[in-house]
């Protein structure tokens, strides 16, 4: 499964390879992006049903606006994690993504941040989500960012 969404402010792309969803965020968000994203998010989360299965986001150049991160709409979003053991977050700063904690109150998940990809794809790989290098530069084919 892939989803992909691109305007001039924001775009995301979600891909979902084995017990791996691998999600690429950026630019300025907005609350319409923000939706659309939650909802094929979610869908990529009920493809994973039966299985565990961790998530890697690479979350560099993306800005959300308090606006959009507090949202009285978003309350009413449920991400169903039941199986998810592990989520890996690649940021520009370790700030960033602070807005969404709330969001991880009640899955028990705590995401980690790192700045370096590498450190990502070893936790990743150390937890038995990627297994090999080449499944490393497979996700490194699919990085937008190029440093």
């Amino acid at each position: 499964m892939t989803s992909n969404f691109k305007s001039t402010l924001a775009s995301y792309q979600i891909n979902v390879k084995s017990r791996l969803i691998i999600v690429h965020t950026s630019g300025e968000w907005t609350l319409q992006t923000d939706m659309a994203y939650l909802s094929d998010l979610g869908e990529a989360m009920q493809s994973m049903r039966g299985n565990t299965w961790a998530v890697l986001v690479d979350m560099r150049g993306w800005l959300v606006p308090k606006s959009v991160s507090t949202s009285p709409l978003k309350s009413d979003v449920t991400l169903d994690r039941r199986n998810q053991k592990l989520e890996c977050w690649i940021v520009d700063e370790l700030s960033q993504g602070d807005a969404l904690m709330p969001y991880f109150t009640q899955s028990g998940i705590v995401p980690e941040r790192f700045m370096d990809p590498q450190e990502a794809y070893s936790c990743l790989q150390n937890a038995g989500y990627i297994s090999s290098l080449d499944t490393i530069q497979a996700l490194r084919s699919l990085e937008p960012h190029s440093k």
